[in-house]
């Protein structure tokens, strides 16, 4: 059965079926084909794209587990959907490969949702892909100490993201390191008789095993970019993308007992106690695995200019480090034997047997590094990445892993103790030496902080890496959070920038260098409401007609995020910044027109109220009640003028 055989626009398919056995199974499509208005398809084999697919609004595409869409070289994917009707790419069950653009590939997406994908929802190599109104949402990574990435480009590959949703990307927590297994003896025990004079010494027992490490936490970004891959990302909101935590450091196993030793025996010569086993060593625990790192979006050494503008980033955390394990314990030493007791006189009985050592605590895993967090993290870049007008909120890096807990040193693990000596008529044998307890085994270290920045760049080359202006930075209220991070030779040049100073430890750090410039603004954004993620600005907002316009107009930016026009000069607050008056971040202040005859609660719409308010401003000749010429006269005229502005309503 043909599965894409439902309604398509004739004299425009053709459909290639492959209908091969095993994992090799897959649907070609060689000509051209269009998946129509409401339709549902089922792709339940690898679906391999060498002509033109076009998918129209309200397509709902069902992928079986596993399968993904590759469009190969001179192949095209053209989705043109709508906000109301989008084209949905999701699994049956389980998760999807997603859609892979290959070298000489190219698409086009417009109002796609790619849900519910495996390590990439969208992987482009060396292929051009634009992407409009999409969205990328419920990414997972593959597997133990894997990357999840909502976009991952390489090979030179180019994307343009633009008003689309990239969110819920979350690395793998790693799992927790087994604990090691405990020791065994090495020999079974000896007697000290059987005709013997002297007792054997007891056998020494087995270390405990190692702990494993706990597996490291996947990291995890909105946009990857590798190999040469380059960006534009505009007018988009990218969110809750987790790098995944650590695995906890298995315990230490414990030693094994050591064996006692054997009694001496009265043959002919009175026998001496053999000496006790030393107690097995314990294992070493495990170390806490690292917390992955996590970044909205992420560079390595991009072909061109790196173009992230117009946007809204916020929550994105480094997985935390996991806990060291807890040492293993050393075991208890084995008891000297006793010597030989003799009645015959002027014979002294046989000396006790030394008792075997305690075997040694180990330490406490080491606990795993804390994972970054970045907006924009661009490493080794070859030309400058524009960091401009966007609005950057809870950049926050994982805990560190605590540190691995030392044994309880009053649990019973000791040296034996010492054998008897025989009891004499004469003169009697001496007491074998016991062993104490040592106290050993520490606390392992803590793993290491991690910082989280707004804008990180990491260069071994010179020149001006990245340039950030217009931009609103509430990075999130922890230690070691900043707007910018510059180390190596990198370079960040900073313009007309808003600095939360109650959610950052600091502006800058790195060995890099970073320029704030003249324009910066510190104090509170002044945010609708943070709590559900407005982060519109209020009136008020340090951030309103303080920005730098001439870097707006060339990158073409005439909205804002909500679409309202960019630059809009509110009357009620003093222009500040450069040029045309503009607001820091990804949204404009939008100054309401006034509505002269609203003068009462509720504002916005018009009742009784606002007569009653007119009336009293006018009696009390309130300039707000001075509505027509000539001012400051109250006079007929402004009664009139109310109640035209009254009848026309407020906008």
């Amino acid at each position: 059965m043909n599965r894409l055989s439902l309604p398509m626009k004739p004299a425009t398919a053709l459909l290639a079926m492959l209908a091969l056995t095993g994992g090799a199974a897959a649907d070609t499509i060689v000509g051209d084909l269009t998946w129509t208005t409401g339709q549902t398809i089922d792709v339940t084999e690898n679906l391999i794209i060498q002509g033109t697919l076009n998918v129209e609004p309200g397509v709902t595409v069902n992928v079986v587990n596993g399968a993904e869409i590759i469009v190969q070289s001179g192949g095209v994917l053209n989705v043109q959907a709508s906000d109301a009707q989008p084209a949905i790419f999701q699994p049956v069950s389980g998760r999807w490969d997603g859609l892979h653009f290959e070298a000489g590939a190219s698409g086009s997406l417009s109002h796609a949702a790619v849900r519910g994908a495996v390590g990439s929802a969208v992987h482009v190599s060396g292929a051009s892909v634009s992407m409009e109104g999409c969205e990328i949402s419920d990414v997972r990574a593959s597997g133990q100490e894997q990357s999840a990435y909502g976009i991952f480009a390489s090979n030179d590959a180019q994307i343009d993201v633009a008003w689309s949703n990239i969110f819920d990307v979350v690395g793998p927590t790693g799992n927790d390191g087994d604990g090691g297994p405990g020791g065994t003896i090495v020999s079974e025990a000896a007697d000290g008789n059987n005709g013997h004079v002297d007792g054997y010494n007891g056998p020494h027992a087995g270390h405990g095993g190692d702990g494993d490490d706990g597996n490291h936490g996947g990291d995890a970004a909105g946009i990857r970019l590798i190999s040469g891959a380059t960006a534009s990302v505009s007018y988009s909101r990218i969110f809750a993308i987790t790098g995944g935590d650590g695995g906890a450091g298995g315990f230490g196993g414990s030693g094994s007992r050591g064996g006692n030793g054997g009694d001496g025996i009265a043959f002919v010569v009175v026998g001496d106690g053999g000496r006790g086993g030393n107690g097995g060593n314990a294992g070493l625990a495990g170390n806490g695995g690292n917390g992955g790192d996590a970044a909205a979006i992420w560079a390595s050494e991009p072909a061109d200019q790196v173009l992230v503008y117009q946007n809204l980033i916020y929550d994105i955390v480094g997985g935390s480090g996991g806990k060291g394990g807890r040492g293993g314990y050393g075991a208890q030493g084995g008891s000297g034997g006793n010597g030989a007791d003799t009645g015959i006189t002027f014979v002294c009985g046989g000396d006790g047997g030394n008792a075997g050592h305690c075997g040694q605590d180990s330490d406490g895993g080491d606990g795993g590094d804390a994972g970054s967090a970045n907006a924009l993290l661009v490493e080794n870049p070859a030309v400058r990445a524009i960091f401009s007008q966007n609005t950057v909120v809870d950049i926050l890096p994982g805990a560190r892993g605590d540190r691995g807990d030392r044994v309880n040193t009053t649990t019973p693990a000791w040296g034996g103790n010492g054998g008897v000596g025989g009891w004499p008529n004469y003169c009697e044998g001496s007491d074998g030496v016991d062993r104490a307890r040592p106290n050993n085994g520490v606390n392992g270290p803590y793993g290491a902080y991690a910082d989280s920045a707004g804008l990180t760049t990491s260069s071994t080359t010179s020149g001006i890496q990245a340039q950030a202006i217009n931009n609103i930075f509430s990075i999130g209220a922890t230690s070691d959070a900043f707007a910018f991070i510059s180390n190596g030779s990198g370079i960040i040049a900073s313009d007309s920038n808003l600095f939360d100073t109650g959610a950052m430890e600091d502006y800058f750090t790195g060995s890099g260098t970073t320029s704030l410039g003249f324009a910066f603004v510190l104090g509170d954004p002044m945010f609708a409401d943070a709590g559900i993620a407005d982060f519109r600005v209020m009136p008020g907002s340090p951030a309103i007609d303080a920005g730098d316009s001439f870097n707006v107009a060339s990158l073409g930016m005439t909205v804002d995020l909500d679409g309202n026009p960019r630059i809009v000069d509110d009357a009620d607050t003093p222009n500040t910044g450069l040029f045309n008056p503009i607001d820091m971040g990804a949204y404009e202040l939008s100054v309401a027109p006034d509505c002269p005859a609203d003068f009462a609660e509720p504002f916005g719409a018009l009742d009784f109220s606002d007569v009653l308010g007119f009336l009293t401003a006018f009696g009390s000749m309130d300039p707000a009640a001075d509505l027509e010429a000539p001012l400051g006269q109250f006079d007929f005229s402004d009664v009139l003028a109310f109640l035209s502005a009254y009848g026309a309503g407020c906008p």
